[in-house]
């Protein structure tokens, strides 16, 4: 251990390196405190200081108050050596910020004793320095992963996001207009609106149970299953010698629940709805695997189709429904996952699919995608706050 021994009488200077020096430490001697203070910002390895309150140039009290004062990466245990004793100078030593104190004359044995102290006391500063600086470590790494993580996930998030429909389409006699909202960074639910062929569109909405990355994996690979138009990976065509033709929606059902059955280790399932746009027809026909189906709004009336069990991946020989809506001209189409109206008020009182009928119905004479933004804000109103607390898909179409 380095030790700075800063004392004006010599011969006690003296007696001190001799007594320190048996027990192995290494000495640094100041006649006065300027010396002293000199010696100490010339070398960072002293964490001793021995120092006499009385001294030329500068007395020990304004060398302590200046080694506080300074910073200096390792601590600095400071015995204040003199022959006061009353009670208001250990105090006044004390708050100049010495660590000990030890009168005059003094025995060689008690100062041996309280350096011993002084270093159990540097040895536990060291000893938790060091895991403080292990920590801010561990801190660094942490919160580099999370950035990383954080990173992957936005990117997981814009290819999600790449899924979704990047253009409302356009087509006379039909508007259509969507919302996606995550309630994180990643989603379980995914939507889309696709052109099967000069009249018909193709409407699916998804609803992965759970959140997070493992839902959200899942459904980005059903937006690439359902979206590709090529023969290895189609699921909405029949690829056959005569060209491709329009798998039904029921088959499409089908294909999905043979090909992604919930298994024990990841009890993972998906609701899903399909249906295709005839506009030539003025039909809708649509398969729900226990998804909501499809709200109404006809003649300013709004009526709520009913949910068909199971979802998909429950059941490997499930049989889909297949549905037929006739539509007539001004009515509207809307499509939702369970977070638009699985939301409580502060009384704990359910929006319920009646209040979404209801928002839905109050818009119709406004734009398809003004419509949607107010159901959705109606939603908010409702529940006070404007984060949901699951995953919002929501398609409008308004047909004539």
């Amino acid at each position: 251990m380095k030790i700075l021994v800063a004392e004006d009488e010599r011969a006690t200077r003296a007696r001190i390196v001799a007594c320190l020096r048996k027990s192995g430490h290494e000495l640094v001697e100041a006649s006065n405190g300027r010396e002293a203070w000199e010696k100490l910002l010339a070398s960072e390895d002293i964490s001793l200081v021995i120092s006499d309150w009385l001294m030329p140039e500068m007395d020990g009290e304004t060398l302590i108050r200046r080694i506080r004062d300074h910073s200096r990466e390792s601590y600095v245990y400071v015995i204040l050596l003199t022959s006061r004793s009353q009670k208001e100078d250990i105090v006044a030593g004390m708050d100049a910020g010495a660590d000990d104190f030890m009168t005059k004359p003094f025995d060689n044995a008690e100062l041996r004793a309280r350096i011993n102290a002084g270093l159990r006391v540097l040895q536990l500063e060291r000893t938790l320095g060091e895991q403080n600086r292990r920590l801010v470590e561990m801190n660094r790494q942490i919160s580099a992963a999370h950035q990383q993580m954080k990173d992957e996930l936005l990117a997981a998030a814009r290819i999600q996001q790449s899924y979704l429909p990047d253009k409302i389409p356009q087509s006379p006699g039909v508007e259509f207009g969507w919302i996606y909202e995550p309630c994180d960074d990643l989603g379980g639910d995914t939507l889309n609106i696709i052109p099967l062929s000069g009249h018909q569109y193709g409407i699916y909405i998804v609803d992965v149970a759970g959140h997070g990355v493992s839902a959200a994996l899942l459904s980005v690979h059903l937006s690439r299953v359902l979206t590709r138009h090529d023969e290895a990976g189609t699921v909405l065509f029949n690829h056959n010698g005569s060209g491709a033709q329009l798998t039904t929606p029921s088959e499409v059902a089908k294909q999905l629940n043979a090909t992604f059955q919930m298994s024990p280790s990841s009890h993972q399932f998906f609701t899903f709805l399909y249906g295709i746009l005839d506009l030539e027809e003025n039909t809708f026909r649509y398969t729900s695997a226990g998804h909501p189906g499809p709200l109404i709004i006809s003649n300013k009336t709004a009526t709520l189709s009913p949910t068909d069990p199971p979802a998909i991946g429950f059941l490997p020989s499930a049989i889909f429904e297949e549905h037929t809506l006739h539509l007539q001209p001004t009515d509207r189409l809307f499509f939702y996952s369970d977070g638009i109206f699985e939301i409580d008020d502060a009384e704990g009182n359910e929006w319920g699919e009646a209040g979404l009928a209801e928002a839905a119905r109050s818009g119709a004479h406004l734009p398809i995608s003004e419509n949607l933004q107010a159901i959705l804000q109606a939603a908010r109103d409702w529940q006070h706050h404007d984060s949901m607390r699951d995953d919002v898909s929501l398609i409008g179409i308004a047909v004539g």
